[in-house]
């Protein structure tokens, strides 16, 4: 069974209407993966809609066929704050998060960082972030393409999210990150908070403590950053429920229906969700 490949669009089509891939689109489905006219692809927006398409005529410009849409299933209800370290480990988590649904990724800054990057170059590793983040969502079925953002100071963080809903990862946690969202009671939505490869000074421990954070430990083993990101997601995600959710709503999508309150953005925070200037698909008029 060949691979479902997807194009993010920009213009909402309707069911019958033919639209152009863009050229760097057009060239990765003809020539990279080699699709021929008659076969499937999948379209989407990046805010929940899914249409499934037919290539329809190959060239310079890929045209496709598409058929009735159908909605996504929510992005997961986790956030991910995550403390800079060397830049490919931070690809990894980008890309991982992505794949996992996560709809949001926010890079702060805490004392203990290292090789703060000025703002051109945050412009350019952003960019690279958010290329990086469409392309694993496209790949593994997303229908939210996450958004990317930073780098915002730590104190913007620990007040940004409401007490209780936080949990700051920290080798001094007063409990395993199991245990505590167990104890939770499951909820729907929740912040995690990782350091950089330095971790935490113990203020600013403290001082997440103090605006409510839970402050939580990923057992006895010293992990980088990177790695404590993968696990504490993981264990989120199992405790919101997330690896129980279907792939998709099947049921084709009837009016203007918007994306979930978790995709929103929150005051305060850059709120560019660009594409590293990349085109979209184009419906044909």
């Amino acid at each position: 069974m060949k691979h479902t490949f997807r194009y993010v669009v920009t213009d909402r089509p309707e069911p019958g209407q033919r639209v152009e891939l863009t050229p760097a689109d057009s060239h990765h489905l003809a020539r990279i993966v080699r699709r021929r006219t008659g076969d499937s692809v999948e379209l989407i927006d990046g805010a929940g809609r899914i249409w499934p398409a037919t290539v329809a005529a190959l060239g310079h410009v890929v045209v496709v066929e598409v058929g009735e849409p159908r909605r996504a299933a929510p992005p997961a209800g986790v956030t991910l704050y995550q403390g800079l370290c060397e830049w490919g480990r931070l690809d990894l988590v980008v890309e991982k998060a992505a794949e996992l649904g996560i709809p949001r990724l926010v890079f702060h800054l805490s004392g203990r960082a290292k090789r703060v990057p000025d703002p051109d170059t945050w412009r350019r590793r952003r960019g690279r972030f958010t290329r990086v983040a469409e392309s694993a969502a496209r790949q593994s079925g997303q229908g939210y393409l996450p958004r990317v953002q930073g780098l915002v100071p730590l104190a913007r963080v620990l007040e940004e999210v409401p007490p209780g809903e936080g949990y700051l990862i920290d080798p001094r946690g007063e409990r395993p990150l199991p245990t505590a969202l167990a104890e939770s009671g499951g909820a729907p939505r929740l912040s995690l908070l990782i350091g950089p490869d330095a971790g935490f000074a113990p203020d600013e421990v403290e001082a997440g403590r103090e605006a409510g954070w839970n402050v939580c430990s990923l057992g006895p083993s010293t992990l980088r950053s990177e790695t404590a990101a993968l696990v504490a997601l993981s264990i989120a995600l199992q405790a919101t429920g997330r690896f129980e959710q279907e792939a998709t709503v099947e049921a084709a999508m009837a009016g203007d229906a918007g994306g979930p309150d978790a995709a929103s953005e929150p005051d305060g925070l850059d709120a560019d969700h660009a594409r590293g200037g990349e085109e979209s698909a184009t419906p044909l008029r």
